[in-house]
């Protein structure tokens, strides 16, 4: 597994295999990062069920400002902070060790502010994507103009809602057995 793009472009990210924690592909992590584009400096991410961090340490090789990891399983925390010391960015990051999604108040707790940026990828079909974004609207974690991007099988019984409050399904893009959800959280100005 290695970092697709940005600073850090090619360097190896350790691996936590298991029947709990699926890392999200290069070649899927890629696609989402073409289609966010240029557009992550100077911006805060939330990389929630993070699993190794591959998400939220793309995003800081691409110009995040912090990114956030939060995981329930202590493996899952060893190796994201070790892929964060690896890749020198344990200062412009933070790891919380929380069940999902009830934990979310406690990412408002030590977070420090709202996240314009958030990545969700679920174990699959377990019902958690409605249920976490449902938690992150409800004690507004979300900047406005901000992206969700939710990962899911396609063959998962909880797929996108269409519009769950300001958020909006803009597109669905699938990889294989992957599906990718992205949503933009549109306030009124």
């Amino acid at each position: 597994m290695r970092i697709t793009g940005g600073m850090i472009k090619g360097r190896r990210l350790a691996n936590l295999k298991g029947v709990t924690i699926r890392p999200t592909s290069d070649i899927v992590r890629g696609a989402i990062f073409d289609i966010l584009g240029q557009t992550l400096t100077d911006l805060r991410v939330l990389d929630l069920f993070a699993g190794t961090g591959s998400l939220g340490i793309e995003s800081l090789s691409r110009g995040a400002k912090k990114a956030v990891f939060v995981d329930s399983s202590y493996r899952a925390i060893a190796i994201i902070k070790n892929n964060l010391i690896r890749c020198g960015y344990e200062e412009l990051s933070m790891i919380i060790r929380a069940k999902l999604p009830n934990g979310l108040p406690h990412v408002q707790d030590l977070g420090r502010g709202q996240f314009d940026v958030v990545f969700i990828d679920p174990p699959y079909r377990k019902g958690y994507i409605r249920p976490t974004i449902h938690k992150l609207l409800d004690i507004k974690l979300l900047a406005k103009d901000s992206r969700i991007i939710v990962e899911s099988s396609k063959n998962a019984n909880d797929l996108f809602p269409i519009d769950l409050y300001n958020l909006q399904l803009k597109l669905t893009k699938s990889y294989g057995s992957t599906v990718i959800g992205f949503y933009f959280n549109e306030q009124e100005r």
